[in-house]
């Protein structure tokens, strides 16, 4: 995707897996939102996404749109930075973000087995609570 353009968002110039994206994210009843932590932030491609998502703001596919937002790192902190950085971008696109519980999956080595399932039942609770709370948004959102 390239880099977020203001003079390609329109009709005529818009790339179409920008077009794609947007029409995704329309027709999608919630996202679920799984990130890393890139320098205390959110990695750039994901930023560029929701940047081309978000417009234009009036209309924007993830105008009141229910999201959920998940991380896992390696460290002790998890992905508690990028997660507040991705929050406070949806509060300009007017998203309604999941606020608990929060998913922050520290030392995530740990709490998946070789092949990469989750085995951590801290952790499942977790994600299973977290992915319950966005079904209701969108069921709230459907009313």
């Amino acid at each position: 995707m390239p880099h977020y353009n203001g003079d390609l968002d329109t009709d005529e110039k818009l790339p179409a897996q920008v077009r794609d994206l947007r029409d995704r994210i329309r027709a999608a009843d919630g996202l679920l939102i799984a990130t890393p932590e890139y320098n205390y932030s959110i990695p750039g491609g994901l930023k560029n996404a929701i940047d081309w998502a978000s417009r234009p703001s009036a209309t924007s596919s993830l105008l009141h749109k229910p999201v959920a937002i998940i991380g896992a790192a390696p460290t002790n902190f998890g992905t508690v930075r990028a997660q507040l950085a991705l929050r406070q971008v949806f509060v300009w696109t007017h998203s309604d973000v999941v606020v608990k519980p929060e998913v922050m999956v520290f030392r995530a080595h740990e709490r998946f087995d070789e092949a990469g399932n989750l085995i951590d039942e801290g952790t499942i609770t977790l994600v299973t609570d977290l992915v319950d709370a966005l079904a209701g948004k969108i069921r709230q959102a459907a009313e």
